[in-house]
């Protein structure tokens, strides 16, 4: 696929996620999507398991957003940095275990790799740092 491609099916995920479009956000990984959270030291398979990751995030902060910052890619590799923002009014799971909702509103800086095939996401690597959302949780 184009980068161009690439970068659209990418952008759709931040979309699909700002406006609560499921269905769109399935759409955009493959079968065998693997999603590997490295500050939870974590994964997730398929669909399913994106649909899961996505919504604990979505659980526990129902007015969460997403904007783009950065996006830069060569290939079938897509790297992402954006800024999640939301107020924690639901359970957020953690391994261990999860973190009652404390009302406070939170902002992430995220980094993400994407590997992309025929147009979709096959893997992604989502890097985030546990320590300031627990501070902005705890402030």
């Amino acid at each position: 696929m184009s980068n161009e491609q690439n970068f659209a099916t990418v952008r759709g995920i931040y979309e699909g996620f700002n406006t609560g479009n499921v269905p769109l956000l399935l759409s955009l990984v493959t079968d065998d999507f693997e999603l590997v959270d490295m500050a939870l030291g974590l994964s997730w398979h398929g669909k399913q398991g994106w649909g899961e990751w996505l919504q604990n995030w979505a659980t526990s902060m129902p007015d969460a957003q997403t904007r783009i910052d950065l996006i830069i890619g060569q290939g079938d590799t897509i790297v992402t940095e954006h800024t999640g923002v939301g107020t924690h009014t639901g359970p957020l799971n953690t391994p261990a275990g999860p973190i009652p909702a404390t009302g406070k509103r939170i902002e992430l800086k995220f980094a993400e790799v994407f590997e992309m095939r025929d147009g979709k996401i096959k893997a992604a690597r989502v890097y985030w740092d546990t320590g300031t959302l627990m501070r902005q949780l705890s402030a």
